[in-house]
């Protein structure tokens, strides 16, 4: 599968040449790789180890609105790199279980389900449907949604 890109948002991260194993590519990105998403607006991406080295040599990094870690926004492109996801969760296990798409390591639906549910934001609510139904399509199942 080759990934749609008209902003040019997955050029530019492969510009980067982040190494593979050390950075995932999350959110809502993770649908547009998969055919649930029509476009996105930005990459959020979470990098550890030689990935986040990489990243901290394009901007100086800064506390994220969460304040839960740091991020480095891309000089050029809407591509923001942080060195965490959320509170409790394990950047090495994200990273680790990623899905790789045309060469780009994203994070699993399971979480990307998980992580948007938690958050219930109304740009959210879309994704989560899409998830909810290519998961019915692929089981047969329902699923319930995951509570915090």
């Amino acid at each position: 599968m080759t990934l749609t890109d008209p902003a040019g948002l997955f050029a530019a991260l492969r510009d980067l040449q982040l190494p593979a194993g050390d950075y995932v590519v999350c959110g809502s990105a993770a649908l547009l790789a998969r055919g649930l998403r029509a476009r996105i607006g930005d990459l959020d991406v979470l990098a550890r180890g030689h990935a986040w080295q990489i990243a901290t040599t394009l901007a100086r990094p800064v506390r994220p609105p969460s304040g839960h870690g740091w991020a480095v926004h891309h000089p050029t492109a809407a591509i923001e790199i942080v060195d965490r996801w959320t509170p409790s969760w394990s950047t090495d296990r994200i990273i680790t279980d990623a899905d790789v798409i045309d060469g780009i390591p994203f994070m699993r639906l399971g979480d990307v389900l998980r992580w948007k549910e938690a958050h219930q934001r109304p740009k959210d609510l879309p994704d989560i449907a899409a998830i909810r139904c290519l998961h019915r399509l692929w089981t047969g199942e329902q699923i319930e949604p995951w509570i915090a």
